[in-house]
């Protein structure tokens, strides 16, 4: 009996194709191969599985639990799941999970897992066994909405002794006035239960504040990468002289392991605080990142200006150690001296040949009259979002050799464009052989969010996305269109109308759209039509809209997820009547099954 060449191939070399692979592929090409194919890959094969994504409908997921899950579940040693659009998606994995009496799981990541979900899984007896846990969630997630701090780090901490990363990337609210001063003794009590239980080398927490950070800090003794976001209460400008209290800075041998700090500031407040609390151990790292947007004053105890970060920050830092600076500053009655903008370019580290240092401009026409807004970060920039006021003459000229700019921007993945009355980069944007577009790593972006702004018209809008690109040598503006997977606009001048010409445009464009939203506002602010008050006008409206999502539905193949939203004055002004575009859509529906949840404000289709 012959036997082919690929079939004799050494199990490396195997598992090197495997790797090329999705999980599926394997399985329905392999499996049922021969017998050593199928004793390779049910028990010997070591599987680094992601199942779901934004774009992944709720039948395919429910595919890829019964087909792989199922048949290599014990042999999974580092899991990803997406659950977004999953209703009972941690329920269905762990359905699956139980048919495997041992399993090999040391790393888990959960994106957007709801709390009951996640109380769920910290009961199932394997986690105890995991190396790695991550945990990221969107903004609406309920996560988000916590009011005890370190509630579920404790948690996490307690039930898995080997747990060495851990990342809980949600973030703490404040609902209550009087929260903070009287919690003290609630952090002291539920983090004191860390420091026995945990033998953390890597943390990242969402927004917290800084008192549950002081305490925290006494609690990771063997922390090496630690990263965190700090939001307090903000302070009146009345109040700074009076309130503005400082922590003590911590004691550096609490942390001698730790070498790399990510720090990011939510406002003036917390800048300082953080800033108090780790001056103590800046000289030990060996990189810092730090963030911030805040407002500030041009003088007093709540300043932020350049001469503060080169002393509390790049001076403390050993010569050797990197940095990475991602700063937003709005400063009250500064428009006209800009003493704050100024110190920053008087900067020493601005001058700095590594890294690299930005100062820009960036007020506009949302921005009061009151503030001098600018930014300041460094290359390359480790940020994903990257704002179209980033691409300045600065950094133009300071790119004038051939540059690879995705060695710039290697993180990015999403450009936000926003225009502004005086500096007008987003328009150089649209113009075909402008040099600032070429900074633009379009390669890596596979999404677009547009802000409204005085700047952004409809014209403006087709020339960045459509003229701009497709002027491009060598085809490449049509591999951009190909590549932009998502697009969420807000714009407060469109109309039903003028949304409906956009997408036709966008729909003959960006033929991989997979994710889409936008806002009408025909029944907002300047337009204030409202359809319920004129005659036929509810069946007028919603025929307008059924007619644009199926424009969508028809035109966008791979589109599995949309979302239209309502900007009304009152409830009773919207232009969207649920019941009616129910009925529109169980009478006629769209070409493919979907998933639709509708509201008087907000209509959302899952494909």
């Amino acid at each position: 009996m012959s036997v082919s060449l690929f079939e004799i191939l050494p199990d490396d070399i195997l598992y090197e194709i495997f790797r090329y692979l999705s999980p599926i592929d394997v399985l329905q090409s392999f499996l049922l191969l021969s017998k050593r194919f199928s004793r390779v890959i049910r028990h010997e094969y070591l599987w680094h599985i992601h199942i779901g994504d934004s774009t992944m409908s709720l039948m395919m997921f429910n595919d890829h639990c019964h087909n792989v899950l199922k048949l290599i579940g014990n042999r999974i040693v580092s899991l990803r799941l997406t659950l977004n659009n999953v209703i009972g998606g941690w329920s269905l994995i762990s359905s699956f999970l139980r048919y495997h009496q041992t399993i090999l799981l040391q790393r888990l990541h959960l994106i957007d897992i709801k709390p009951h979900e996640f109380d769920k899984l910290l009961r199932n007896h394997f986690i105890k066994q995991l190396h790695t846990l991550l945990v990221d969630v969107t903004p609406s997630n309920p996560f988000n909405c916590l009011q005890d701090e370190g509630i579920y780090l404790v948690k996490v901490c307690s039930r898995m002794p080997r747990l060495r990363i851990c990342r809980l990337a949600f973030n703490h609210k404040d609902g209550n006035a009087n929260q903070i001063e009287t919690c003290f003794l609630r952090y002291h009590m539920t983090l004191s239960n860390l420091l026995n239980s945990n033998h953390l080398r890597t943390l990242t927490i969402g927004i917290h504040t800084s008192h549950f950070l002081e305490r925290l800090l006494l609690c990771m003794p063997f922390i090496e990468n630690l990263s965190f976001g700090i939001r307090d209460r903000d302070i009146s400008e009345t109040d700074v002289q009076d309130r503005l209290t400082l922590p003590a800075t911590i004691d550096a041998h609490l942390l001698q392991y730790l070498s790399r700090l990510r720090i990011h500031c939510l406002n003036n407040i917390s800048f300082h605080r953080a800033t108090a609390l780790l001056s103590s151990i800046l000289s030990q790292l060996c990189h810092l990142s730090l963030k911030l947007e805040a407002d500030t004053l041009i003088s007093g105890p709540a300043i932020i200006s350049g001469d503060i970060i080169q002393q509390l920050y790049i001076d403390r830092l050993k010569p050797m150690a990197t940095y990475s600076l991602n700063l937003l500053l709005y400063v009250e009655h500064d428009l006209e001296e800009k003493i704050i903008f100024n110190s920053f370019l008087q900067a020493a580290f601005t001058h700095r040949q590594k890294p690299r240092t930005f100062v820009q401009e960036c007020n506009g026409s949302d921005m009061s009259s009151r503030y001098h807004c600018f930014m300041v970060y460094t290359l390359p920039y480790n940020g994903t979002i990257l704002l179209s006021h980033m691409f300045s003459t600065d950094l133009e000229k300071s790119c004038q050799i051939p540059t690879d700019v995705t060695n710039l921007f290697p993180h990015a993945n999403i450009l936000s464009l926003c225009g502004y009355k005086k500096i007008n980069r987003v328009q150089d944007l649209g113009k075909s052989g402008f040099s600032i577009s070429s900074l633009v790593p379009w390669s890596l972006l596979t999404r677009i969010q547009i802000n409204h702004s005085d700047v952004i018209t409809q014209h403006a809008l087709q020339g960045i996305l459509i003229r701009t690109i497709l002027h491009n040598k060598d085809n490449f503006g049509t591999r951009i269109n190909q590549q932009i997977k998502s697009l969420h606009i807000y714009d407060v001048s469109s109309t039903l109308q003028s949304v409906q010409r956009f997408c036709t445009l966008l729909s003959n464009q960006f033929s991989n759209l997979k994710t889409l939203s936008f806002n009408i506002c025909d029944s907002y602010l300047y337009w204030q039509w409202k359809p319920s008050r004129i005659n036929d006008g509810k069946n007028k409206s919603t025929k307008r809209i059924i007619n644009l999502i199926y424009l969508l539905v028809n035109h966008l193949q791979l589109l599995v997820w949309l979302r239209i939203n309502f900007c009304n004055m009152t409830y009773s002004d919207t232009p969207c009547f649920p019941h009616l575009i129910r009925r529109q859509l169980h009478q006629y529906p769209l070409t493919r099954p979907c998933r639709l949840r509708c509201s008087s404000d907000s209509i959302q289709i899952w494909l």
